[in-house]
């Protein structure tokens, strides 16, 4: 799977999913100023969850000055990876891709980094 992200002349955030064999598979956008986070979290789904071929994935956003520095589901390590800062006209958060194993109905537990202090957050992923 490939994923392909990027902003919009009219302020949206779409993600692009593709086959490595190259058939598109989904085109999905999103206008980010909408995307809150739920509790006190201050992490955001912009994607997701959504499935893989094998797994999930979710895209989710920090807010500016936070800086992700691990994430767990399930009590586990899950890979992610930060993909860029949007601009400020888009809101300015960075976003990260994060591919889970199985499609989650449970908190994904996030370390950021803020002004030089680690601090734990979650994004809820159930329905």
């Amino acid at each position: 799977m490939t994923a392909f992200l990027w902003e919009s002349v009219k302020g949206h955030v779409c993600l692009g999913e593709s086959e490595l064999s190259g058939g598109l598979r989904a085109v999905k956008c999103s206008e980010t100023r909408g995307v809150k986070p739920k509790g006190d979290s201050t992490l955001a789904a912009l994607f997701g969850p959504g499935t893989l071929n094998e797994g999930a994935r979710v895209v989710m956003v920090a807010d500016p000055g936070e800086k992700v520095v691990s994430v767990k589901y399930q009590k586990q390590k899950m890979d992610w990876k930060f993909i860029r800062t949007l601009s400020p006209a888009t809101s300015g958060r960075d976003v990260y891709y994060v591919t889970l194993p199985d499609f989650p109905d449970d908190w994904l537990n996030v370390a950021v980094r803020v002004g030089g202090q680690e601090k734990a957050d979650r994004l809820w992923l159930g329905w």
